[in-house]
Parts: C-alpha cells; structure tokens; sequence
C-alpha cells in the first residue's frame, strides 16, 4: 500500500500565500517551494533542494519541505537520503507526525522494525485518531514477531476507518494466523468494491483467481500497473503461505521483492516473509 504523507504539503501551501503577500520568502523560492511539494520525482527533489538552500524558509515550513524531498528520495529507493531529510524535518517541527509516519516507513523498508515501531508510537502520540499510523505500525509489530500486538493494532486501524481496504486485508491475514475466524466479507461491505485492491479482496474470499487478480492488475499508466502486479503477487503470495504452500508463496514474494516500490507496504512484507522463510529477498 503506497502511502505518502502530503498533509504537511497542504500547510505549507497556506503559509507561502500568506507570506507572499509579505513580500517574503522571495518569489523564486516560493515557486520552487511550490513545486516541491506539488510534482514529484527529479523535478520535485530539485525544486524542494533550492527551496531549502535559499534560506528562504524556517521552523514549520522549513521541516515540510524537508518532508516532501524525503518522500521523493524513499521513492526513488534513497532510504538512507530520506532517513536523513526526515530526521531533519523532526528537529525542525518535533510535532510533525508525517515525519515521523514516513520515517518509520522507511525503517519498515529497510526491515528495521523497532525503530519503525518508535516512530509509530510517536505519531500516534501525536495524532491517536489516525487509522493509517496503527496500520503501519500493525504491520511492523507483525514483522517483528508480535502476532497479538499486530492484531491489536490491526482491529483499532480497521475500527478507526472501517472502509480502508489495506486493513481489512492485513487484519484477515493476521486472524487467519493468530486461529480467528475471517471477517473480511463483512468488512467487504463497507469498502469499495469497484477500485483496487478490491480484486485481491475477492481473491481471499475465493471469488476470483490468482490469474484473475494478475489481469486486473493492468492499468495505463506504468507505474500504477507496477504497483497493482507488485501487490497482486504479494498477496497471492500470502494466500499460498496460508494455503501451505511454501515454495510458490517464496516465488511470489521473490517476484514483489524484486517489483514493489520501497514506499509500498508489500515491499516491507515480501523481504520479511523471504527472511522468514529462509530465502534471500
């Protein structure tokens, strides 16, 4: 599940109106602050490094900025890079929960998943009401051997926003082996069905094929139609696991781990099957 912190980005938008009309920062910067946080990429991480070299920006604004390059670095697999923009964002703005979410993803990334938990923590220190911080953190505790801790946080993410589709896959995944029965057809009803990844949700309520799942995967533009494959591996790898199956499950995981962008949660939990299963990611 591709997910990037952009609320900061919205702020940040606020803050240059009101201070273009102060005559600061300059009209350069702005623009280039702008396009940091609006565009992404080469474009993007170009924009966002002379907004931070002008000198043009401080605190708050400053540790957005810092935010978005570290977006665009982590997805372009430049964790460390991002690591160490996030890092800088936090000494800026230490109530920034995006850093610390998008930091933590990174770490999640990376598999080092006790800093990600720290991170987690925090943002829901920060910011309790957040389905999206107990879901990753969810998923680092389960990567990190804490089955229970995992479902607990699993069921506040779902509880918290029962129409998110991750959750509801990821909680499945983890009753299914903490023995619990499955939840997920009700949770299908409060989901959008017509949008992905609602065929890999159909997939584990046995009403597609795995090969049925790979087709709806398609999609026009390259980069979506990579992240839909990457995902549709993923899980059908974890329905084989559940199925039994170790050596298609490690295929598929093989498959995601080599395909998924960093940014993707699939990417975080095919490396750590792998591991698990004793295979190289």
């Amino acid at each position: 599940m591709p997910i990037q912190m952009r609320s900061s980005a919205y702020w940040l938008f606020a803050c240059l109106a009101v201070v273009a009309l102060a005559g600061l920062p300059t009209v350069a910067a702005a623009d280039d602050a702008d396009t940091c946080v609006k565009q992404s990429g080469d474009v993007a991480i170009a924009a966002c490094s002379r907004a931070i070299a002008s000198g043009k920006f401080r605190g708050e604004e400053l540790a957005a900025i810092y935010v978005s390059r570290g977006v665009e670095y982590k997805n372009k697999r430049g964790l460390d890079r991002a690591i160490a923009d996030f890092d800088q964002a936090i000494r800026l703005d230490p109530k920034n929960t995006d850093a610390y979410t998008v930091r933590g993803m990174a770490w999640e990334a990376k598999g080092d998943f006790d800093r990600a938990i720290a991170d987690y923590d925090q943002a829901i220190r920060l910011d309790p009401k957040n389905s999206s911080w107990y879901f990753h953190r969810g998923l680092s505790n389960l990567y990190a051997g804490a089955l229970p801790t995992a479902l607990a946080d699993l069921n506040q993410a779902s509880e918290l926003n029962p129409k998110h589709p991750y959750a509801a896959l990821w909680l499945d995944i983890v009753n299914k082996r903490s023995n619990l029965p499955s939840r997920l057809a009700e949770a299908a009803k409060q989901i959008n069905m017509t949008w992905w990844p609602a065929p890999v949700i159909r997939l584990y309520l046995a009403q597609l094929t795995p090969e049925a799942v790979l087709a709806a995967a398609d999609h026009a533009n390259p980069r979506a139609k990579q992240g839909r494959v990457c995902e549709a591996n993923f899980y059908t790898g974890e329905l084989a696991l559940q199925q039994g199956n170790a050596d298609e499950a490690k295929r598929l995981f093989a498959l995601a781990a080599a395909d998924c962008h960093k940014d993707f949660a699939a990417y975080a939990g095919a490396t750590a099957e792998l591991k698990v299963l004793g295979a190289r990611p």
